[in-house]
Formats: structure tokens, C-alpha cells, sequence
């Protein structure tokens, strides 16, 4: 390959690292994982041939690629179930380990914005209960800002397969937040966000106050998040996480 345009390319694709790195975790939740997606689809940049030169083409190239390997990995592992995130709470507070490392963290800097990270974990969760195309349907047209025909072409389906999925992933998330989170329906079982920013002293209350609570509101936070990686607490969590679906025992969890 011509050194100038493997540097082009090298460039484009450090400049789109995080987004396709919430992306991928928005995906698949584990960040771990989500790590190794967007590394993988680096190496098939630099192997592949006929990958595109100019940045628009080459970020829509590598938003498939991460979202094809995102969805042969959750085709392999369908173990995700509802409520996990309340079921990983009740782990944590059996943790003595886990409450200390907690504790450690209340008044940092990076549990300031702990209950905006937390709305989009949570969001992320609910996508992991849902199909994942019309997942990444809707994260790639909402989130990340691509057009109904991009996302199409992203996803090698049809416009109105496209428009179809948008439509669907929409009324099941609205449709489950409204269940769950007491946010939006006060008997809801979850307010998980407002009860971190409580806990570690972070003081920004309800990460939707302001606003009406709807799906647009959630999506509009993402959309501002979607260059920052999950903090410290977070990523300890969804070792939890990785305990309760039993793909971890807790001694393999990092202190």
C-alpha cells in the first residue's frame, strides 16, 4: 500500500476511534469487548483491499465493519436478559471489594458526570434486550449522525428495511422505559442514575431534569457523549455484569 494513503487512513481512523468505540459498546455493553471490535476492524483497514480513501466513505466503511463484527458477536451470545442491570446492583452490594472500590471514588472527578454515564449505560442495556439490527439501526441514525440511506448502505439492507428497523427499535425503547424507569413512570423499577449521583456526591441529580423525559431526550445525551469512554466505576461494574451472566467467577475480576 502507498505509505501517504496508509497514513491518510491510519488518520481517519484515530480521529473516529471513540466514536466507534461507544459505538461498539453501545452495542455489545462490555467494554472490554467493544475494545477489541474496533481493533479488529483496524486490522481489516490495513489488510483489506479496495477500503476507501476519503474520510466520509472510510468512516461509513468502518461503521460496517464494526457493526457486522458487533453483530456476529451478539449472535453468539444471547444471554442478555431484562433487568440485568438491577440484578448486577444487588451483586454489588453483596461485594465488600466492589463497595470499597466505590467508596474510594465518592467526590472524584471522574464520578462528576456518573449519572449521565449511567443513563447511557442503561440505554445500551435496553438495546442489548432488543434484535441487534434494528439496534444498530437506530444508534447509527440517531447517535452517530449517518442519513436512512447511509444506514442502509452501513447495514447492506434496503432503505425500507432501514426505515423499518428505526421505527421498530424507537416504539420498543420508548415502550420500555416507560415500564422500567422511574424517570419517566414513577412506579418504574429503576432510578438507578439519580441513586449514583447521590452516593458518590456528585450533585447533578435527574441527568433529565429539564426535559420531558422522552426517547429524544436520552438519544440527545448520547449524542453528546459519544466520544467519551466509560469512567472507572462503570467499567468495574460490567465485570458484575460479566459475573451475573456467569462468564466471569469472581475472582478474575482486576481490584
Amino acid at each position: 500500500m502507498n505509505p501517504e494513503l496508509a497514513q491518510a487512513r491510519a488518520a481517519t481512523y484515530d480521529s473516529l476511534r471513540a466514536q466507534l468505540t461507544t459505538y461498539a459498546t453501545r452495542m455489545v455493553v462490555r467494554p472490554d469487548v467493544a475494545e477489541d471490535l474496533v481493533q479488529q476492524a483496524a486490522i481489516r483497514m490495513l489488510e483489506a483491499r479496495g477500503v476507501p480513501s476519503d474520510p466520509r466513505p472510510l468512516r461509513a466503511w468502518l461503521f460496517r465493519v464494526v457493526s457486522n463484527l458487533a453483530i456476529d458477536h451478539l449472535r453468539r451470545h444471547s444471554t442478555w436478559r431484562e433487568q440485568l442491570l438491577l440484578d448486577a446492583q444487588q451483586r454489588a452490594y453483596a461485594s465488600q471489594d466492589f463497595m470499597d472500590f466505590s467508596r474510594r471514588l465518592q467526590g472524584s472527578q471522574e464520578t462528576r458526570s456518573i449519572a449521565r454515564e449511567h443513563l447511557t449505560v442503561c440505554f445500551a442495556c435496553t438495546l442489548r434486550a432488543m434484535e441487534p439490527k434494528p439496534s444498530a439501526a437506530l444508534l447509527l441514525k440517531e447517535v452517530y449522525g449517518f442519513t436512512v440511506p447511509e444506514v442502509a448502505a452501513v447495514m447492506s439492507c434496503s432503505f425500507g428495511q432501514a426505515k423499518g428497523w428505526l421505527q421498530a427499535a424507537r416504539a420498543t425503547l420508548r415502550e420500555r422505559f416507560a415500564e422500567t424507569c422511574a424517570l419517566v413512570n414513577k412506579r418504574g423499577v429503576c432510578h438507578q442514575c439519580v441513586q449514583l449521583d447521590q452516593f458518590f456526591g456528585a450533585g447533578r441529580g435527574d441527568p433529565l431534569a429539564g426535559t420531558e423525559g422522552e426517547l429524544d431526550d436520552r438519544v440527545a445525551i448520547l449524542r453528546e457523549e459519544r466520544e467519551s469512554t466509560l469512567g472507572p466505576w462503570h467499567r468495574e461494574m460490567m465485570r458484575l455484569v460479566d459475573e451475573v451472566l456467569g462468564l466471569t467467577r469472581p475472582e478474575q475480576r482486576e481490584d
